[in-house]
């Protein structure tokens, strides 16, 4: 069975916290033998386009790294802003894990 790595993210996803998570991502992502990455966004409580392009850049490249990405446990304000931006169908939003 391929490694499972769940992480849980809480708070701000915006210009400011997006490029940190990015980088976290990619040093994972190049140490990692594949596996699937679960991100939990429930506790996410503001996102903005910077953050919304963030999950989209993540499901679309860690992949290429053999690292599939699932995005769980989006709530209101993921879904929201997703909705806005025609994101919705892009970023696979999940309700279960």
């Amino acid at each position: 069975m391929p490694p499972r790595l769940e992480l849980y993210l809480a708070g701000e996803l915006d210009a400011d916290t997006s490029p940190r998570l990015r980088e976290d991502l990619a040093v994972l992502a190049a140490r990692s033998a594949g596996g699937l990455l679960v991100l939990d966004l429930s506790g996410i409580t503001f996102c903005d386009s910077a953050g919304l392009y963030t999950l989209l850049g993540i499901r679309q490249t860690l992949p290429v790294a053999g690292v599939e990405v699932m995005l769980t446990q989006a709530g209101a304000v993921i879904r929201a802003a997703a909705g806005k931006a025609g994101l919705t169908a892009h970023l696979s939003l999940r309700d279960d894990l």
